[in-house]
Parts: structure tokens; sequence; C-alpha cells
């Protein structure tokens, strides 16, 4: 047995698919089914099965890759601690972001970048759920996301909030309209986020309560795509302000909701993992607020 086997198989697990895990791990396909055949033969079991055009795990399998994480993770950890002995002179760090985020916190990572340039930073950048659960796996070292609620699982820094916005078309309809109730908008077409987006989780619940299912005209992960079908339909997203701020007003009407959602920020990381150095670093920084944002009057937004 070998780190890179289990490394191999575990991916090819994730992927479903010996194209799509060669492709992820820079390597052929043979070389992953050499990796493959040699843990079978090593733990006397056949690990996968095809069914059809899918792969499953057989009975055996299941449990090895079970093992197969939990030792990549704390291969993973000694080797964190193994690079903290070097001070901050050398490490990596993972931080997930939304992509509606990202141009927030730009000044963030260049400050860091700045202040430690041994330190390579990966940027991974997805929904607030998805980025939580790899925090919970131990893929993302620090994750901002959108909260709602208090999850025992994290440590929290807040910040930063912001209003959401109903994103209207540029039509007779809107104009000089100076709030909109969720409920006023029922029977248009709702371009939301996808499920990954804590976002839409929270327009649904408010529609659920009002007392309506919303319909939903498409779904995307995209925040620029979701204001181009609002300007070419008759349809409404919902994005926060600082997102407004990047589309031609000439385009839209930006309505605040009568039900006052709020697109509220923190940083989050697991309770239970190592923080490596480099996690503290841009902890420190994150919170000592060295590198705070302006807002569109001038104003630092934290």
């Amino acid at each position: 047995m070998s780190i890179k086997a289990l490394q191999y198989f575990t991916t090819l697990v994730n992927c479903r698919s010996f194209t799509k895990a060669s492709e992820h791990l820079f390597v052929t396909q043979p070389t992953i089914s050499k990796a493959l055949k040699s843990l079978e033969i090593s733990y006397g079991h056949e690990l996968i099965y095809r069914n059809g055009r899918d792969l499953e795990l057989t009975e055996a399998g299941e449990i090895v890759f079970s093992y197969a994480e939990s030792v990549l993770l704390q291969q993973k950890e000694m080797q964190t601690r193994l690079n903290d002995l070097q001070q901050l002179k050398s490490g990596k760090i993972t931080l997930g972001i939304p992509p509606m985020v990202g141009h927030l916190y730009t000044h963030l990572i260049q400050e860091f970048s700045r202040l430690y340039p041994e330190i390579e930073v990966s940027i991974i950048e997805s929904g607030s759920r998805k980025l939580e659960n790899d925090v919970i796996d131990g893929n993302i070292d620090i994750a901002i996301t959108m909260l709602t609620k208090s999850d025992s699982r994290f440590h929290c820094w807040p910040l930063d909030t912001h209003p959401i916005l109903a994103v209207l078309p540029k039509t007779v309809q809107w104009h000089d309209v100076p709030i909109v109730d969720i409920i006023d908008l029922k029977d248009l077409p709702f371009y939301m986020y996808n499920s990954e987006f804590v976002i839409s989780e929270v327009i649904t619940q408010i529609c659920t309560d009002i007392g309506f299912t919303p319909n939903i005209g498409v779904r995307s992960s995209q925040w620029d795509f979701l204001a181009a079908m609002v300007k070419s339909g008759m349809g409404v997203s919902f994005m926060p302000e600082p997102i407004c701020h990047r589309l031609n007003p000439d385009d839209y009407y930006f309505i605040p909701i009568k039900q006052n959602i709020r697109w509220e920020l923190a940083a989050i990381w697991n309770k239970e993992r190592y923080v490596s150095k480099a996690s503290e670093a841009m902890l420190n920084l994150i919170q000592n607020n060295q590198w705070a944002i302006a807002d569109n009057t001038g104003n630092r937004a934290l």
C-alpha cells in the first residue's frame, strides 16, 4: 500500500470515472488502473466493479475508501505540522470563496501575499453549502460564507453585511417603486443561484413562509448569467448590493425588499482540525482588519 495509490483510489471513487480521475490527477488511466490493481492484490479483495457506465464500490471497497480518506487526511495534517516548523517560511493555505464574493476580498489576499510571500494561497470557488462541507472534510482551511445560523462545527468570525436587493428589468412596471414585497413577485420567473448557495435557501424559505412556491425560471452559479436573464426577460433575481454595483443601472432596477434580507458574511474554520501557522496568519489578518475594504461611498466596510 502507498499513499499515492490511496490518493488515486479515492480520486477515482469521487470522480466515478477513470477519464475524469486521470484528468484531475494529471496521470494516465493505466497508471490509475495499476494503482487500483495493486491495492486489490494487497488487500485480497476487489474494490470496484462496473455497473453499466458507472463505477461502484464493493463491500470491501467501501471499507478501504473510508479508511483511505482518514489516512490521507492524517498524512496531510502531518505534512502541515512539519511545514509549520518552517515558521511561515513555506506552506500552503486553501481559501474557499463564493464566486460573487471574490472581488470584495482581493485586498485580503494581496495583503497576505505581501506579508507572507513564501506561502502559496489556493482559491476554491463554490457556493456556501459546498464550502462548508469542504471545510468539514479538510479540503479547505478557511471559507468565507453567508451566515444563516450558528453552526457548532465551526469557529466563526463575522466580516461584513449588505442588503440583498431585488434585481428587475428596466421596465415601466418597476419605475419609481421604492420597496417591493416578495409576495408581489410571485407571478414572475425567479432566476436563482443553484442549491449550493445559501441565498437561494433563504429566498425559497421566505416564499414558503409567505404562502407560495417560487416559479424557478433558471438556476446558475454565475451572477452575471442571472443578471443577463433578468435583462432579457420579465423575471427577477436577488443579489447582494455589492453585486448590484457591478451591473449597469441603465439596464436594471435594484429595489430594496420589504423582508429586509441581509447578506451576512463570515470566515469559518473547522473546530476539530489542526490550524496551521499559515491559517493562523490568515485568520489574524482577517481579525485585525489590516486590509479593510472600502464600500462604494469611500467608507471602510469593516
